[in-house]
């Protein structure tokens, strides 16, 4: 089960996990993915402790409350599972699956450099937030005196003129 040679490729955290469920080796897991049970769409897994890479067989799972748990291979002890509370949940980024045109993964939008239409720097993107009518894009601008967020409302075309991923570029509206 433990192998630290194993590593992911392009590593991207989709989840967390929680403390040991019960005494036969199950684990409580969250899910950061849109819909929560895609988690287990993307395998392997990996867990990355204390510096420590684990690849990770999932045996079996269940929903657990708002959550879910898991059965490990090979791991059927609580004392052993629970090494692995906190640890975050990892997978290769070339796991997932490619996207349409105009169709982009929150990790793609990271770190991209926002313009206004007049080419004015905004700054760039630190995080996404999802509201109940639209996702928002966190930018930071590092030479503002402000020191403050940004928040732009993810509305294509209105807001959102072009997202070019390849060279980490976003062009708003926006003044």
């Amino acid at each position: 089960m433990k192998n630290t040679i194993n590593k992911p490729i392009k590593p991207l955290v989709i989840g967390k996990v929680g403390k040991a469920y019960g005494i036969l080796g199950w684990i409580t897991i969250f899910s950061f993915t849109e819909k929560k049970e895609q988690i287990f769409s993307y395998l392997p897994w990996f867990f990355l402790k204390d510096n420590q890479w684990t690849k990770i067989t999932v045996n079996n799972w269940k929903k657990y409350k708002n959550n879910f748990i898991v059965s490990v291979n090979n791991i059927f002890d609580r004392s052993i599972i629970k090494n692995f509370t906190n640890a975050n949940i990892i997978i290769s980024q070339n796991t997932l699956p490619l996207l349409k045109k105009n169709n982009y993964y929150w990790n793609d939008l990271i770190n991209c450099t926002v313009f206004n239409t007049n080419h004015n720097y905004i700054g760039k993107v630190n995080n996404l937030i999802r509201t109940k009518n639209n996702d928002v894009l966190i930018v930071y601008n590092q030479f503002s005196q402000l020191k403050k967020n940004i928040l732009i409302p993810f509305i294509e075309n209105q807001i959102i003129k072009n997202i070019n991923i390849y060279n980490k570029l976003i062009i708003v509206t926006w003044n």
